[in-house]
């Protein structure tokens, strides 16, 4: 049974963001990571993980966190298990400042009692300059699972760039021993087809790493020394 999932992305507090002066301030730096406590102030208690930078547009804060809860199925009127995934970039022009939120990718999936498993792919999802323009990439991916047998999970990664979104969306692909593989399908953002060439390499390089998991069932091989057993 396919998960019910969608992502709501949301401007939060977008504006013209002042540049910082300074040359050596033009350029992408990642920064120690910020305390517990201040994470706190955001509402952000048990982030899944939060990357501090600066870059031509100030300093940035990305957090990824997740709910779980319950909601009521409108077409049943059932409880349902549910988890919401946000990424959240948060960005300040000094250090004096508090963070604002600057966007807030959001993705809820409910789940009517079957396996769920939904999450962020944190060795993915990260802050990069890969141009070198001083302006940080933000990249999140995740995947989202509802089932109870081999079906592949829905995968979504997202990269931003300044007010620039490019996606690929798509299914995991599952190769079970002796069957046709299941899943793997993939469509790329219009956005994403004009592209820079180096960013349009690197989602292809994140969908490459994470597009075969969680899982890929493979049998191992028949023991043909059993052949040479005497009956």
């Amino acid at each position: 049974m396919p998960a019910k999932y969608r992502w709501l992305t949301a401007s939060v507090g977008l504006g013209s963001l002042l540049l910082m002066g300074g040359c050596e301030q033009n350029n992408f730096q990642s920064l120690a990571p910020i305390a517990a406590e201040q994470l706190e102030v955001l509402g952000v208690r048990t982030p899944i993980k939060s990357v501090h930078f600066r870059d031509r547009d100030g300093e940035g804060l990305l957090v990824l966190s997740r709910t779980d809860g319950q909601a009521s199925d409108p077409e049943s009127e059932q409880e349902v298990d549910k988890v919401v995934l946000k990424a959240t970039l948060y960005g300040r022009t000094a250090g004096s400042e508090a963070f604002k939120p600057r966007w807030q990718i959001e993705q809820e999936t409910t789940c009517p009692g079957l396996d769920l498993d939904v999450d962020f792919y944190t060795d993915v999802s990260d802050v990069s300059d890969l141009n070198g323009d001083g302006v940080a990439e933000v990249t999140v991916a995740s995947h989202a699972f509802c089932g109870g047998g081999i079906d592949p999970h829905d995968i979504a990664i997202e990269l931003r760039e300044g007010a620039s979104v490019y996606s690929i969306t798509g299914q995991s692909l599952i190769s079970p021993a002796g069957e046709q593989p299941i899943g793997g399908e993939r469509v790329d953002s219009a956005s994403l087809k004009n592209a820079a060439q180096v960013l349009r390499d690197h989602l292809d390089a994140v969908w490459q790493k994470v597009y075969k998991r969680p899982w890929s069932e493979v049998s191992p091989e028949p023991d043909d020394a059993d052949d040479d057993l005497p009956d």
